[in-house]
């Protein structure tokens, strides 16, 4: 209904405010570059204030009309000192205004939407600490995936590479300042994107969330990224917890095409190089433009990723003992790396400027990813899971994924009686649907298939915003007042996959020829149902679940004198589905002299339930000390999860504090340091997978017989982070003999559990059963490491350009369910920091085309390997790895080793 409400709004603005027939005059000039006077293509010339604008051409030049007036024209481009003009414009005259910019030795100078309702802010003068990442930035490494470039750039970011983790192989969630995925909010244009459908239940960083798929968004369509590392609940709603990641799509600017292949070339073994995960990456955009500054900007981008493998040969008994195939059995069954994907998304964003006080504009995006992952191998010696006839030597089963996107928004901003509004509406929706290949049902016999419609995730989200703008002057200071309100629509479904993916044939193990097979009494064993390493959701696990929520937010901001600055902002939520939520913050800066400030701020914060957490139902096998386990996620309103103690969810609740210095020094130099307190109570876990004989006799008992174990998600902690940001910019202008860029950042970040909330429930508790265990625990506490460190060069002397970073990840540790000497014996194991390295050099030839060479990881670093190896050879208690997977999932750079590039680029 919202939808329908605000097209017919956007209709309306769009015929009632035409263009004003009067007499225009008109701005133009050209654009170049000190020192040489070359011109300078897709600069951004425009009056403050004001949508009216243009990009310069190849030629450096621009032009567009306004009405009569005097303005204040604004010249911008990353990587140049802007610069601000007066002109006056008089009916029918042509005011000619030219600029000569000098390339800017640091990024000082870029401003940030993000953090502050009453407008754009440098980096420097921010009341909270904001990253803005250039496009060029981004680019600056071989890596093709968004959320990888991310973690090249900010050291508060963590993107980890887990492996055989069923579809989060395909979609793998990002965190920012060691939270969870879900607990940093993803904007698109300033508006909030919508989550993956897909929720992360193995044992991976970010267990039991949905987050948002960055790779989704293709790099090459991006201007830029603010990353608002503060609270911001009461600014921009649910989920902003650890902060805010604002992804600014390109608009009035030129566009480009570019061409990337590269592969791994490795030593992981020291006996030889090894090849593989080879990827292609082509892009192309172009923006156009038109008069008044209205523009399209349209991409699209295609990857394709073949997987990587860096698992050991199996040690375990493959045929029997006694079996004569054993001495030939090949033992490389398994596969541990990235897996394989081929993307194609698109992105579209454009703006129409009616007149100087009406903007119409829209942005969407689409995406189709097809990926294919690997589980366990199921052994021919596994007779209830592989069936003998179909796979004589076992099976390695595949999760294939086919990956929906899509999105639209269309809104309108201006001004009028002095008040500045954007009204907007955005849809969205995810579907992740599940293919099982290479695989069969045991319970089916023979009349198994192979492949399997497992089902679909589906996610869809619709938002209507309005938000209001104005500067008064009060006592002679200026008062920012912000308004607005959100309503907000969510949608999850799961939708049943095909009958033979789920169903229970009833037949029992057969042997090589399809007959069954009999023990000395006469009896056979019943098969496992379910197409093996993922079965089906079923038609009662089939759900379609929405709900609503409504917001109004006020935000004031004020420099009370030339050295202070305050804000406060309020902000009211009510869900459908569990009430209402108040959250405010104050932000304050003060500036001692022009290079020194004090900022700080203070907030409160939620984060909803999601639809996921609240409905996801699956059972799905899994390896439990190296035996198979059917586990069952339940929904926490359903009855076996209440049987297990579960409540309905409430929202997350956080206090947010932080305090911070910037320091200017020079015009080249900046050092900003913010230190911060997270506190979170009531946080939203996965429980352990309750097992066991004793967990199936229970649910037996209490009409439940075909459940062999289960987990629900619970409001079960309370935690506290806290954590130090250090951001170090510094530029040399070597002249004639080039520009040399440095920048340092650094991340120490300390998470810790304070308390347990919800304890095991009583019925569980001679059951040798814990809700809350150590091993999520340790994901929480250690899992991501607790300090990150980034250095980079950037070297550019006329057409040359060599950068240089190395990134130092802190230790990570991988703590187990269960602890050494209990009956579940199995290691800890602490992974120590690595350093990581980039180089790249690009030449760009007839200014057009530019070519990159590089390596990522060019000193071929690996994680330390998974310990006692030779133990799980025999014994398969430990970490679940059988002795096969050589590295952890934990691993904040992965597992692949060295990677080499070549990239051919050209502007359009």
């Amino acid at each position: 209904m919202t939808t329908w409400i605000t097209v017919g709004m956007l209709a309306v603005l769009g015929r009632a405010v035409p263009v004003q027939a009067q007499v225009t005059g008109t701005v133009a000039g050209k654009v170049t570059v000190a020192p040489g006077g070359d011109p300078l293509l897709g600069a951004s010339v425009g009056i403050v204030g004001s949508p009216i604008g243009a990009i310069t051409r190849a030629d450096g030049s621009y032009r567009f009309s306004l009405r009569p007036g005097t303005y204040e024209l604004r010249v911008r481009m990353l990587g140049y000192a802007g610069k601000v003009e007066t002109v006056v414009v008089t009916a029918g005259g042509t005011v000619t205004k030219d600029f000569v910019l000098e390339k800017s030795t640091t990024q000082l100078e870029a401003v940030a939407v993000t953090g502050s309702r009453g407008g754009e802010r440098t980096i420097v003068s921010s009341p909270v600490p904001v990253d803005v990442i250039s496009t060029t930035e981004l680019r600056a490494t071989g890596r093709v995936e968004t959320a990888q470039m991310l973690q090249a750039a900010a050291p508060s970011f963590n993107f980890p590479r887990p492996a055989v983790a069923d579809g989060t192989d395909h979609v793998r969630p990002a965190t920012l300042r060691g939270l969870a995925p879900d607990q940093a909010l993803v904007l698109v244009n300033g508006k909030r994107r919508y989550t993956s459908a897909l929720i992360n239940n193995n044992g991976t960083v970010g267990r039991g969330t949905s987050a948002v798929d960055l790779n989704a968004i293709p790099a090459s369509m991006i201007d830029r990224i603010e990353i608002l590392r503060d609270g911001a609940a009461a600014q921009y709603g649910s989920d902003a917890i650890a902060g805010v990641i604002n992804i600014i799509l390109k608009g009035a600017s030129p566009g480009g095409a570019s061409v990337q292949a590269g592969q791994f070339n490795t030593d992981v073994d020291g006996l030889g190089r090894r090849t593989d995960g080879g990827n292609v990456t082509a892009s192309a955009d172009q923006g156009i433009t038109w008069s008044n500054g209205g523009y399209l900007h349209a991409g699209v981008e295609y990857r394709n990723r073949a997987m990587t493998n860096r698992s050991f040969a199996d040690p375990r008994v493959q045929f029997g003992a006694t079996d004569p195939r054993e001495a030939t059995a090949n033992r490389l069954t398994h596969w541990s790396g990235d897996a394989a994907t081929a993307d194609v998304v698109g992105m579209v964003n454009a703006a129409h400027n009616v007149n100087e006080s009406l903007q119409l504009y829209g942005f969407g995006s689409f995406g189709r990813r097809d990926g294919r992952s690997t589980g366990f191998f199921r052994r021919p010696v596994q007779t209830t899971q592989v069936v003998a006839k179909i796979h004589p030597n076992g099976f390695l089963p595949n999760i294939e994924s086919n990956i929906d996107d899509l999105s639209g928004g269309i809104g309108a901003k201006g001004s009028a009686k002095g008040w500045d509004w954007d009204l907007s509406q955005v849809y969205g929706r995810n579907a992740f649907q599940f293919i099982i290949s290479n695989s069969n049902n045991a319970s089916m016999g023979l009349n198994s298939p192979t492949t399997f419609d497992a089902g679909t995730l589906g996610f869809a989200q619709a938002l209507t915003n309005f938000d209001v703008t104005r500067e008064f002057q009060v006592q002679n200071r200026p008062l920012r007042v912000s308004s607005g309100a959100e309503v907000r629509w969510e949608n999850y479904t799961i939708t049943a996959g095909e009958e033979a993916s789920w169903v229970n044939g009833r037949q029992p193990v057969l042997d090589a020829n399809g007959v069954p097979v009999r023990n000395s009494a006469g009896n056979t064993t019943p098969a496992l149902p379910g197409s093996q390493v993922f079965p089906g959701f079923t038609p009662n696990d089939a759900t379609d679940q929405s709900r609503t929520a409504f917001a109004g937010y006020v935000d004031l901001e004020s420099d009370l004198t030339k050295q202070w600055l305050v804000g406060v902002a309020g902000r009211f939520e009510n869900f459908s589905d569990f009430g209402s939520q108040a959250t405010g913050k104050i932000t304050s800066r003060y500036a001692f002299t022009d290079p020194i400030a004090l900022r700080g701020a203070a907030s409160t914060g939620f984060r909803a339930p999601s639809l996921q957490q609240s409905f996801f139902t699956s059972q799905a096998t899994t390896f439990v000390n190296g035996l198979p386990v059917d586990i069952k996620t339940l929904p926490v309103a359903s009855r076996e999860a209440r049987l297990l103690g579960a409540r309905d969810l409430t929202p997350e609740n956080s206090v947010n504090l932080s305090a911070g210095l910037t320091l200017q020094p020079t015009k080249s130099f900046t050092i900003t340091a913010d230190y911060y307190d997270i506190a979170i109570s009531d946080r939203i876990v996965l429980s352990e997978n309750f097992i066991g004989t004793g967990i199936q006799a229970f649910f037996a008992a209490n009409g439940f017989p075909s459940v062999n174990g289960g987990r629900y998600f619970t409001n079960a902690i309370d935690t506290e982070t806290t954590g130090l940001d250090v951001v170090a910019n510094y530029g040399i202008d070597l002249k004639r003999n080039g520009l040399l860029r440095l920048t340092a950042g650094y991340n120490q970040n300390r998470t810790k559990v304070t308390k347990v909330v919800v304890n095991t429930p009583p019925q569980l508790g001679n059951l040798d059963e814990q809700l809350f265990g150590r091993a999520e625990r340790g994901r929480i506490e250690v899992g991501q490491p607790r300090n990150n460190l980034i250095l980079s060069g950037t070297y550019e002397r006329r057409n040359l350009t060599l950068v240089a970073r190395t990134q130092r990840f802190g230790e990570v540790t991988s703590i187990a369910a269960r602890a050494t000497g209990t009956a579940r014996q199995v290691p800890d194991q602490t992974y120590s920091a690595k350093f990581i390295t980039d180089v790249s050099a690009s030449y760009k030839l007839m200014q057009r085309t530019t070519i990159t060479i590089g390596s990522d990881n060019v000193f071929d670093v690996y994680p330390d390997e998974n310990k006692d190896r030779g133990d799980l050879a025999t014994n398969y208690s430990g970490q679940g790895t059988f002795g096969v997977f050589r590295y952890s999932g934990l691993s904040p750079f992965g597992f692949n080793g060295r990677f080499l590039y070549a990239r051919v680029g050209y502007s359009l």
